[in-house]
C-alpha cells in the first residue's frame, strides 16, 4: 500500500459518519440496539448525494432484480449495499480499501440482521479477488474521484459481470482540468485525484470494454445540496465530537 492509498484511508478514519457514531445515534433515538430494522439506518448511514434516490436510480440503471448479485465498488459502511438486499432482494458484495469501514460495516450488517446479504471485502477497486462473469450488476457512488487508475478499475468491473449486465456509479467530475493549486486542495482536502469529465468517462468505460448506454449531469443541482451537505457535515461533527468521536477534518 503506498502513500496515497493511506491518505484516503485516513479521510475516512476521520470521517465524521463511523459506525460508532451511527450507533450513538441509535442509542439515544430509540434507548436501545435490541431489534433494529435495516430502515432505522436509512437516515444515518446513507452519506452520498441523492441519498435514497441515488440508489434508486442506480437500481433502475442496472437493472437490479431479486436474486441477483451485486458489487457495490468503494462501498464505506456499506449503506446503499444493506438498502440494495433489503429493498431488491439481492446480495451484495462491499468492496472499500478502508480497514476500519469494513469492520463498521460488519457490525451495522449484523445489527440489522443482513450479514448474510452483505459481505464487505477489504481491498481496492483496481484488484478485484473475484472470478470472472460472476456479478449480475455493479454500482459505485462517488468514490472513483479516489481512484488514480480508473481504466484499471473498469476493466476488473467488466471482468467481474456477467455478459450483458451493466455498471452505473456517480463521481465528481470537472468539465476543464483544475490548476495545479485547485488539484492539490482537492487531494489534500478529500482524497480526491485525476478527476473526470463525463466525455472522458465515456472514453475510459468504451477502452475497458462497455458501451455507454446514458450519462447525466447534475451540477445545475448541486447548489442547494452541497449547502444541505455543509449543514449536515457540521451537524454531524457537534455529534461526533460529544460522542467522543472527532472528525480530524
Amino acid at each position: 500500500m503506498g502513500a496515497r492509498d493511506q491518505h484516503v484511508i485516513d479521510f475516512y478514519v476521520n470521517h465524521p459518519i463511523s459506525a460508532e457514531h451511527i450507533m450513538a445515534r441509535l442509542r439515544e433515538e430509540r434507548g436501545s440496539l435490541d431489534d433494529v430494522r435495516p430502515e432505522e439506518l436509512y437516515p444515518l448511514d446513507e452519506d452520498h448525494y441523492g441519498a435514497l434516490d441515488a440508489n434508486e436510480a442506480l437500481a433502475e440503471r442496472t437493472g437490479m432484480a431479486a436474486g441477483d448479485r451485486v458489487l457495490d465498488l468503494c462501498a464505506g459502511l456499506c449503506g446503499p449495499a444493506r438498502w440494495f438486499a433489503r429493498q431488491r432482494g439481492v446480495t451484495v458484495v462491499g468492496r472499500d480499501i478502508t480497514p476500519v469501514r469494513v469492520e463498521g460495516a460488519k457490525e451495522l450488517n449484523a445489527l440489522v440482521g443482513l450479514q448474510d446479504a452483505v459481505e464487505p471485502v477489504l481491498g481496492d477497486a483496481m484488484d478485484l479477488p473475484f472470478a470472472d462473469a460472476s456479478f449480475d450488476a455493479a454500482v459505485s457512488q462517488e468514490a472513483f474521484l479516489h481512484n488514480p487508475d480508473k481504466l484499471r478499475a473498469l476493466r476488473e468491473i467488466h471482468r467481474v459481470l456477467r455478459p450483458g449486465k451493466r455498471v452505473s456509479f456517480t463521481d465528481w467530475i470537472m468539465p476543464r482540468p483544475l490548476p495545479q493549486a485547485e488539484q492539490d486542495r482537492m487531494w489534500a482536502g478529500f482524497g480526491a485525484q485525476a478527476l473526470q469529465s463525463i466525455p472522458g468517462y465515456e472514453a475510459l468505460l468504451r477502452k475497458a470494454g462497455f458501451a455507454v448506454v446514458s450519462a447525466e449531469d447534475t451540477t445545475e443541482s448541486w447548489g442547494e445540496i452541497l449547502a444541505k451537505r455543509l449543514e449536515m457535515y457540521r451537524r454531524l461533527n457537534s455529534e461526533a465530537e460529544a460522542a467522543g468521536h472527532p472528525s480530524e477534518k
